[in-house]
Order: C-alpha cells, then structure tokens, then sequence
C-alpha cells in the first residue's frame, strides 16, 4: 500500500485563500500541533505561516500513516475497546449512584434530626408558658400541702427549677424566658446553616475535582476550537471600537446604552472561547447573546428585567439572564480583573453554560448557567463593557 501511495499521482486541490496563493496546489500537511492552521497547506503558506512549523508533503505523509495502518490494524477490536469503555462508563455510574444514595441517606437522617430538634424545643417553649402560668397555682398548692401525688409533686417541683436561676450566690431566682431558648435555639440554626453553605462550596469543589479529569471528554469532538471568531464590526455599540478583529476597546462611560458586541460566526454547535481582559475599569461582562432581542433593543443592557437577551457572568461576581429570575443579577459568581482569561464553555445539546477563570483554577469554582432555546434568533459570544477605557481580547490559543 506505501508504495502504491509513492508511485500514484495525486490530484491535488488549490488554495483557497487567494492572492499569491492562487494557484499553489494543497501539497504540503502542518504536523505542528500548536498552529491553528495545523493540516494541510500550500507553498505560499508554508513560506508565509509554517517556516518554523514540522511540514512534511502529503505524499509521504500518507504513505508513512499507510505503514502505520496496515501494521496496527489488527490490534484492539474496536467491538472490544467498545465493550471496555461501557463499561468504565457503568462503573463510574455506579459510583456516581452509590454516593448519592449513601449521601440521601445522611440527609435523611439530617432532616429527621431538624424536625425533631423543632418538636422538641416547641414542645419546651409551651411547657415554660404553662409552668409560668400555673406557678402561682403550684406554689400555693405547694405550701398548704394539698398534692396527695407524690410523683405529681416531684414532676412540678421540677418544672419550678427549670425555670430558676442562680446568679447570686444562695439566691434563686425565678427566671422565665422562653425569648432566651428561642434565641439559643436560633443562633444554633444559623450556624447550621452556615455550615450548609460551607459544604455546599465543597462539594462544588469535589465535584469540579472528580469531573476535571474526564472535562475533555465532555464536549463533542468539534467543541475544541477552530473556529476563527472575531468582534463583529456590525453588531455592536457605535462606542465601542475594533482593532484588528480581535480587540474591542469601550470608548465611553455608558450607563446600559451602548455596551454590547457580539462575536462572529454565530454558534451553531457545542465549542468555546477565550477572552482576556485588557484593562478592566468599572464593569465587563461575558457570555452569550440573541442577536435579534439586542438589535431589537439597539444594543441596550435592560438588566433588570427578565427577557434582555443575553446569559453572562460580569467582573463583579454576578450572573445575568435572559429567562430566568434566580440567575439574573444574583451574585453567585466568581470575580475577575485586568489579566485574566475567561473561558466560555456552551452546551448547545444541554443548554448549559461554563464559565472558569484559565489563569486563577484554584481561586474559584465554574460558574455554570443554563439557558434557553431562542425564538428564530441567533446566539453570539458577546461582550458587555460599561466605562471608558475597558478593554478586551479574544484568544486563539485556549491551552
């Protein structure tokens, strides 16, 4: 078969770029995977982008991964390699299932424990309420020896020391306040609850530990980018200004006009990009826009109504969107600054959003966003800047 590859002449197609490429024969394969334009390419491109690059001609590329096939090709079923990777896939499921099921359980038993701790303190709350209603009743019946029920004498005579208090020394005092076992029973909740949020942020933690290592495998293959996205010079605030098609600079201090652009080609399919902030002033927000409920709204950031038409989160820790109220202006995200690298994951099969900050990994979770299908609209990649001076870049290279 490499033989027949080196003796078998090669229709090869021309470039397509134009200009001093017209003409040149696609004849030569990019092996450089560091370059974007990695595969195949002309002469001219050879010459102008892959001097320092490993380029090979594409005859003897294809003849050398002939040897390579024809000798491997009998190794590792591919119905066997299928077979292990379901099962790997089962044994992680299985994994998956059998925490959650042992964490229901301790959550289960979490919640018999909170409700009991309420049945029980409501239960001493009107129990002090009686005591202190019935003590004058309690005390005289106590000194004109009229109980008969020693067992009854005993319960009440308890009741009467619960409710006592001993701050001088051989002094007692009676001390009825059902305020201060509400006020004890509510600072204990709080501190639950504040340790509730403390696991919460560590399970995020452990779950963004435990998905890291398979993360590559999530998306689909055309997810890893080669698209080339640059700023649209349409599609945008006539303050803020493009340079070279990567770079957006906003002009002037804009209070919600005026601070939209969206990133060409529209998304059609799962992938990302990365986004460097230049210089951050007051406020940049990043992720996805309609373009049709923004042009409908020329451009203008309505943030504090449902339906504005974007999904993002901004530098000031906030998440915004466009259908739903509990991630629109919330706080629930992670902050970021000049120098960063923001990088926007979208899911278009499970509508969900990725935001992580590429520079800081440990200084923060992934913000995750879901959103809707839109209505006969488009989606962007979209960038909002507010103050004059805010500058952003997208990134080609994303490792």
């Amino acid at each position: 078969m490499s033989e027949d590859i080196k003796t078998r002449p090669i229709n090869y197609l021309n470039c397509t770029f134009g200009d001093m490429h017209e003409g040149e024969q696609l004849n030569f394969v990019c092996l450089d995977t560091t370059c974007k334009e990695m595969g195949l390419i002309c002469p001219v491109c050879r010459s102008q982008k892959h001097a320092k690059h490993k380029v090979i001609p594409l005859k003897i590329f294809l003849a050398d991964i002939s040897i390579n096939v024809n000798g491997k090709q009998n190794q590792n079923s591919i119905d066997q390699l299928l077979t292990q990777l379901d099962q790997v896939r089962a044994k992680l499921l299985s994994s998956l299932k059998e925490t959650v099921q042992k964490m229901v359980l301790q959550i289960k038993l979490l919640e018999d424990q909170i409700n009991l701790s309420h049945k029980n303190t409501r239960q001493r709350l009107l129990e002090q309420n009686q005591t202190q209603m019935n003590f004058p009743q309690i005390f005289q019946q106590i000194l004109n020896s009229q109980y008969k029920n020693v067992d009854q004498l005993k319960q009440d005579v308890r009741k009467i020391i619960d409710n006592v208090s001993q701050q001088q020394a051989g002094k007692i005092e009676i001390d009825f306040k059902p305020q201060r076992l509400f006020d004890q029973y509510q600072k204990a909740s709080q501190e639950s609850i504040a340790q509730f949020n403390q696991l919460l942020g560590q399970f995020k933690s452990s779950i963004y530990k435990i998905s890291k290592p398979i993360e590559k495998f999530t998306l689909p293959l055309q997810a890893q980018n080669s698209t080339n996205y640059t700023f649209s010079s349409v599609l945008k605030s006539p303050s803020i200004n493009i340079i070279e098609q990567k770079n957006a600079h906003q002009t002037t201090n804009q209070n919600s006009e005026n601070r939209f652009i969206l990133i060409e080609p529209q998304i059609l399919e799962s992938c990302k990009i990365g986004i460097k902030i230049t210089n951050l002033s007051n406020f940049i927000g990043i992720g996805i826009a309609y373009k049709n409920v923004l042009l409908g709204k020329n451009m203008k950031f309505d943030h504090q109504n449902l339906g504005h038409g974007s999904y993002m989160i901004s530098s000031n820790a906030h998440t915004w969107s466009h259908s739903k109220k509990e991630e629109n202006m919330i706080q629930k995200s992670f902050t970021f600054t000049t120098g960063d690298i923001i990088i926007v994951e979208i899911n278009l099969e499970n509508k969900i959003l990725k935001f992580t900050c590429k520079n800081k990994p440990n200084d923060n979770q992934a913000t995750i966003l879901t959103f809707d299908n839109p209505d006969n609209d488009d989606i962007h990649f979209c960038i909002n800047m507010c103050s004059s001076g805010e500058k952003v870049e997208i990134l080609d290279d994303l490792e």
